[in-house]
């Protein structure tokens, strides 16, 4: 099954077990970066996201740290 799966799918489900590490490690909504809280209504649109909106652009940017 993993052989049939398109780049993007392994990336949404590793992003998908993740978000499920954080459920159970209860940090879940919180931005991996500066520990803020990521908003409730980007949560329900990316239920996966590792980051606030502001972390997510500095991300996309290439600034955030590694």
């Amino acid at each position: 099954m993993a052989l049939s799966m398109s780049t993007g799918e392994r990336e949404s489900l590793r992003l998908i077990g993740e978000a499920l590490d954080r459920l159970s490690g209860g940090v879940y909504g919180s931005c991996s970066n500066c520990n803020r809280s990521i908003s409730e209504v980007r949560l329900l649109a990316i239920p996966w996201a590792r980051h606030c909106v502001e972390c997510q652009e500095l991300d996309e940017k290439g600034l955030l740290g590694a």
